[in-house]
């Protein structure tokens, strides 16, 4: 995804965490930037999204069941 498309996205995504959630609890950096971060779990899920650990495959190719 192209920068511009992808900020735009992200910020998207932040402000809808705002509106479901507890606005002060909803952190975030500059985006694009490689940050350090120190997180304390408040809850039974973390996620963790690093897009360096992705691997990115064409999945257009579709196949049929015989």
């Amino acid at each position: 995804m192209k920068s511009e498309s992808s900020k735009e996205m992200y910020t998207t995504f932040l402000n809808r965490l705002k509106q479901v959630y507890v606005e002060d609890r909803v952190k975030d950096g500059v985006f694009g930037a490689m940050m350090k971060v120190n997180i304390v779990n408040e809850g039974p899920v973390t996620l963790e999204l690093d897009s360096r650990k992705f691997t990115y495959t064409n999945n257009t190719s579709t196949t049929s069941d015989k």
